[in-house]
């Protein structure tokens, strides 16, 4: 029953999605000035008509539960952000709620606005301006990093991505070296700290209070050295989108292609 309950929930779910806009830009959690998101609406726009590019922007309250990926991919394709042929899409996702940021992008624009560079764009452009507080500021950061990683020659996209792999394989090698020292100076101070307590005579011998001591540091030690790698590196109201007046082609029934990647602050 409990499984039929949740497959009957499903329907419901999809449906507390938010209706698709009118335009390139659905603020629902009110994080634009007006005249920035005027401005913004006129650009992505323009950018579309002239590229048939859909960059489309979101902002919601919350994510209700889900995660950022899901949500994404599943307003992504309600909303049949792109062309059916063409996938030419990507959505910036911003849940203040959950300090969560995602950006998705769709199966024709892969090859350019891949994993690594949307990865950066977030990292570099969009978190630091939402730490200071600046929400509008990084959405505004954040279109700006991906039109202008779409404009590159992809020559020189893939020598970035190449060089943003590899750094964040040199970040996750130094990472994963710390905690590994971490956990050997704490097994000597351990170490050292049974050897002096055991000292003590044989009433501290008989109940082990070095030892169960000795134990509960060592575990916690290591508990915390190895915790401390899925730490969230950063890299977490009303209202609707502005209407700029005018058709707006970005929505063709494109699909996700599952793409990008998502960040917190």
């Amino acid at each position: 029953m409990a499984l039929l309950a949740a497959f009957l929930a499903l329907p419901a779910a999809a449906q507390d999605l938010p209706e698709r806009p009118d335009g390139p830009i659905l603020d629902a959690a009110n994080i634009l000035p007006d005249a920035e998101e005027a401005a913004l609406d006129q650009r992505l726009r323009a950018y579309n008509q002239e590229t048939g590019r859909a960059i489309i922007v979101a902002t919601v309250p919350s994510l209700e539960g889900d995660t950022i990926e899901n949500y994404a991919v599943e307003l992504y394709e309600k909303w049949g952000i792109g062309g059916a042929e063409t996938d030419m899409g990507a959505l910036l996702l911003v849940a203040p709620e959950e300090r969560k940021v995602r950006i998705e992008v769709g199966y024709g624009l892969t090859p350019y606005l891949t994993d690594v560079m949307s990865g950066r764009i977030i990292r570099n452009e969009i978190v630091p301006q939402f730490k200071a507080g600046n929400m509008a500021g990084g959405v505004l950061a954040g279109v700006d990093g991906i039109l202008e990683t779409l404009s590159m020659d992809p020559a020189d996209a893939k020598a970035i991505a190449e060089a943003e792999a590899a750094a964040q394989a040199d970040r996750g090698s130094d990472r994963e070296g710390a905690s590994i020292g971490g956990v050997i100076f704490w097994i000597v101070m351990i170490v050292v700290f049974i050897s002096i307590f055991g000292r003590g005579g044989r009433k501290h011998r008989r109940y082990g209070v070095g030892s169960a001591v000795g134990d509960v540091l060592l575990w916690s030690a290591i508990g915390s050295a190895m915790g401390g790698r899925s730490h969230d590196s950063g890299w977490g109201g009303g209202g609707g989108g502005f209407s700029g007046g005018g058709g707006f082609g970005g929505f063709g029934g494109g699909m996700s292609g599952g793409g990008g990647a998502s960040g917190s602050w």
